[in-house]
């Protein structure tokens, strides 16, 4: 007879499975995998040099506690790759070397990861010699998200890995192109940003024929007093004539008034002088006034008798005592 009856055995079961069940939902959680890091959808850099190198120190110079080899997509790895996909040697001569100084993730206390990378390139010439040089360098610290696992799970590492890589790529190309300016070229091998010189590639003895050939071209030309150079015609420009405006002043007309002449009496003052042709001492002579030929507007017919007459001299009463009375 079992000590345990089949119900209470079924529950000591489903007990014991539990936490396998539940450790095995919680690793299906994590992402097992990695997308690759490239780089080629970013701008390329053309370099004035004739090949290109890619040098890993950390080999040679390894970080104690580095759990960077760790990760799906390592650090050092990265910038291999950013290097490869960017950077193009596009000259005749010299090397551009590519140097990886650090790449390191380090688990610290309280479960921080911190990141570090740093870079260098250098241009050396035909002899070895450098010439130039650009640096760039990046740093990170986070606290990892435990959804994905612990602190050092690939998951982790990776998102570290990615987020350093976007700022060294936007780092290092602002450190190349400002510090290697002289040294960056287009696809073809011209220098970017300087002036294109040309040169002739005739032989050394070509030149007096192209030069011939030149003056021979120019003969035509002057012939027919025509000029390579287009003519600018300068545009005339119209001054508006500005017109001003005629203004008639009206002819005021001035009414002829007739004044009609007088013609003075002739009758004469009571102190006349004497008949006898002598004159009065006392009383200056008058001279006549001077009778106008034409007809009077007042009088056209002329005056009445009273005036058109002589002037009579008045006859004054004898003194008292003289008249006598004539004898009968």
């Amino acid at each position: 007879m079992s000590l345990f009856s089949r119900p209470l055995r079924a529950t000591c079961s489903v007990a014991l499975l539990l936490p396998a069940f539940l450790a095995g939902c919680a690793g299906d959680t994590q992402p097992t995998h990695f997308a690759p890091l490239r780089y080629d959808y970013l701008s390329v850099m053309h370099l004035n040099a004739g090949t290109l190198d890619i040098e890993d120190k950390t080999l040679q110079n390894p970080v104690p506690g580095d759990i960077g080899p760790n990760a799906p997509t390592p650090p050092a790895q990265a910038l291999r790759q950013m290097a490869q996909d960017r950077l193009v040697a596009a000259g005749s001569s010299g090397t551009a070397k590519f140097v990886i100084d650090r790449a390191s993730i380090l688990h610290n206390a309280g479960g921080v990861l911190v990141g570090q990378m740093a870079v260098h390139l250098e241009l050396l010439n035909s002899g070895g010699t450098q010439a130039a040089r650009a640096e760039a360098h990046v740093s990170e610290t986070i606290r990892p998200d435990l959804s994905k696992g612990d602190a050092d799970s690939p998951a982790n590492l990776y998102e570290l890995t990615k987020d350093m890589m976007q700022r060294m790529n936007v780092e290092f190309e602002y450190q190349v192109r400002k510090t290697l300016k002289d040294w960056m070229v287009d696809a073809g091998g011209t220098p970017v940003g300087s002036a294109i010189q040309s040169q002739s590639l005739d032989a050394p003895g070509a030149k007096t024929s192209a030069a011939r050939k030149g003056a021979a071209a120019a003969i035509p030309v002057a012939a027919t007093g025509l000029s390579s150079t287009p003519a600018f015609t300068t545009p005339a420009v119209t001054t508006p004539e500005i017109t001003t405006p005629t203004v008639t002043v009206p002819t005021v007309t001035t009414p002829t008034v007739s004044v009609p002449d007088a013609t003075p009496s002739a009758t004469v003052p009571e102190n006349a002088p004497a008949t006898d042709g002598t004159a009065d001492s006392a009383t200056p002579n008058r001279a006549a006034p001077a009778q106008s030929s034409e007809p009077d507007p007042v009088f056209p017919a002329g005056e009445d008798n009273e005036s058109a007459a002589p002037a009579t001299p008045k006859v004054r009463s004898p003194e008292p005592g003289v008249l006598k009375l004539p004898k009968r």
